[in-house]
């Protein structure tokens, strides 16, 4: 089999939109704007330098040889749906594919594939291998947006996305001629406190603590209904994140009136409170984690 490993920019653009443009026009009538849309995205990826490489449905992969010419598509992209009813969930990835067989493979697809399935719709996201391909002016016209953890993926990742929203680039802020840094205000430093029977941990900013059934986690929970892996505590940007990837779920408690159920999703923890994998705990419990934020 003829195959080609190359270093390429990857651009997954998925329509949204279409569904209630179906009930709304009718079947023929919305085809023909969807069709017109994935004709629009494939030009614009054209124009751009970009090589179309297939469609599935409402969504476009195109690859290019650099991450600036596919920004510079993106960005048009964004600009063209926001005339129209549609709008798209876009990634951005830059790394080595294979190409064979009339299509790309590889981990960089992959992870691109999961950058559009998370973006909102009319979102863009972009990760940290094509921020760092990009020249210092069109990284301008990104900012970070979080870390973020993606399934099948046990490390977070940097993601970025555009500054405006309408997709055009930033200018950059310069003033007799030399350009002005734009410095943010540095999170707080917090840690996280975490406890479960005799066991307790403690997490700081880009630390991860995990628990579940497997030895290999930093704390073991011997319940069947305990994933191996279940969860992850980590800190990014002053934030305090619980990344769940069990298959049974967990209980979050924030507050006397503040439960939530997650499944292998993220969430925000604030203040102090309460973490029951697999089950909804009980009052006097023992069979759940005890966390708190504090400074420092």
């Amino acid at each position: 089999m003829d195959q080609e490993r190359l270093l390429a920019a990857v651009l997954l653009a998925d329509v949204v939109g279409s569904t209630p443009l179906y009930e709304r026009i009718g079947d023929d009538a919305a085809l023909q704007q969807v069709s017109d849309c994935l004709d629009t995205m494939r030009e614009i990826v054209a124009q751009h330098g970009g090589d179309f490489i297939y469609s599935k449905g409402d969504d476009v992969l195109s690859l290019f040889e650099s991450p600036e010419m596919a920004l510079r598509a993106v960005c048009q992209i964004s600009r063209q749906l926001t005339k129209g009813p549609l709008s798209a969930r876009i990634g951005l990835h830059f790394g080595a594919v294979i190409r064979a067989r009339g299509a790309i493979f590889g981990d960089v697809v992959n992870v691109t594939a999961r950058l559009s399935s998370t973006a909102n719709p009319g979102e863009v996201l972009i990760s940290q291998s094509f921020f760092e391909g990009l020249t210092a002016g069109s990284r301008s016209a990104l900012r970070l947006l979080d870390k973020m953890a993606f399934k099948g993926k046990q490390e977070l990742f940097d993601v970025y996305t555009l500054r405006s929203d309408d997709g055009t680039l930033s200018p950059q802020i310069a003033s007799r001629g030399t350009i002005i840094e734009r410095r943010s205000v540095p999170p707080p430093q917090i840690n996280l406190l975490i406890g479960y029977g005799d066991q307790s941990r403690s997490c700081r900013n880009n630390e991860f603590v995990t628990f579940g059934r497997s030895p290999e986690c930093n704390i073991v929970i011997q319940w069947p209904w305990v994933s191996r892996h279940h969860a992850t505590f980590t800190i990014s940007n002053g934030k305090a994140r619980l990344i769940e990837r069990s298959s049974s779920g967990t209980f979050v408690s924030m507050g006397p009136d503040h439960e939530v159920f997650v499944r292998r999703e993220d969430i925000l923890l604030f203040g102090s409170g309460v973490i029951s994998p697999g089950r909804r705990s009980s009052p006097g419990d023992t069979e759940v984690l005890h966390y708190e934020i504090v400074s420092g």
